[in-house]
């Protein structure tokens, strides 16, 4: 069959600046000029003989021989970026692509890998730490490790902990001896951006009233966690980020009843039935979280200082 394109050198410049709107940031998303991709557009509609857009000063807008086209040109290459994805899969059966964020992956995740490693070395593990919203399929992940409310989980998804949180400090605050509650007010706090987590865990342990300020916030818990690890003030954290610290002796944790909270770890697979290498790692996972759960009771029966030996 003889197609009437001759060339697809302007489908893609068509499709991004459909999508957008905007010849120039079309050129933006496929790194070209907004002279090549302008270039490319006309060579388009010249090629089917209409055009494609209607010019504005600052925008384009689709014709509506372009709406048409447009429609055609999104489902087509959404089958290709499909068929592609899919190829690349079959390619490289023992190859785990997974996406997780950026404080999990740091501080939980990097630290334990290797005994993955060691139980799976058929597995390739390729980590990529991201915390966006992303398409698994569309962008070729295999697995996600998102965090995010329990009351909010994708259907059918299940969490693999429910986080709780604890006033965390790194020894070198107060050396040869333990911080209680009644060392707060001497050293910054450290929180997030609305206060909420170090207010809660106050009130919950009868000291709502003292009148503690947040002195230093973070926009997430792996800052929040390095912050305290390198003494920079008593921070409250994420006891799954904070774990490996705490075992190892890099963080201390102070006496308290821990905050329950509405967050979660939870995993998310791009494909059902869950192909065997990712069903294993999952699995792995869940494993690592249930020792790391045994661990930190032991830890909090002892007074928050209980170590995991070096």
């Amino acid at each position: 069959m003889r197609y009437k394109l001759q060339s697809l050198s302007g489908i893609l410049a068509f499709d991004a600046a459909a999508r957008h709107g905007s010849l120039t940031q079309a050129a933006k998303e496929l790194g070209r000029t907004q002279s090549a991709v302008s270039q490319q557009v006309k060579s388009l509609e010249e090629q089917v003989g209409t055009a494609l857009f209607v010019r504005h000063p600052r925008a384009i807008e689709l014709t509506i021989a372009g709406r048409v086209l447009a429609n055609a040109v999104g489902q087509s290459l959404e089958a290709i970026d499909r068929a592609v994805t899919e190829v690349s899969r079959k390619r490289e059966a023992n190859v785990i692509r997974l996406t997780a964020y950026h404080s999990f992956a740091l501080l939980w995740l990097i630290p334990r890998l290797a005994k993955f490693n060691l139980r799976h070395p058929e597995i390739d593990v390729r980590l990529n730490a991201d915390d966006r919203i992303v398409d698994l399929l569309a962008e070729g992940y295999d697995l996600a490790v998102r965090g995010g409310r329990i009351d909010r989980l994708p259907d059918g998804v299940m969490p693999v902990r429910i986080d709780d949180y604890m006033p965390v400090y790194a020894p070198q605050l107060a050396p040869g001896r333990d911080l209680t509650v009644d060392d707060l007010g001497r050293f910054p706090l450290l929180g997030y951006n609305d206060g909420s987590y170090w207010r809660r865990w106050l009130e919950g342990n009868g000291l709502g009233d003292r009148g503690y300020e947040v002195s230093r916030r973070y926009s997430h818990s792996g800052l929040l966690v390095q912050a305290a690890m390198v003494g920079g003030g008593i921070g409250i954290a994420p006891l799954t980020n904070a774990a490996e610290a705490l075992f190892d002796g890099r963080l201390k944790c102070i006496h308290g009843i821990p905050l329950k909270s509405a967050h979660c770890f939870y995993l998310v697979p791009a494909e059902r039935p869950v192909p065997k290498p990712v069903e294993s790692f999952c699995a792995w996972i869940r494993e690592e979280m249930a020792e790391m759960e045994a661990e930190l009771e032991e830890m909090m029966s002892n007074g928050g200082q209980t170590f995991r030996a070096l």
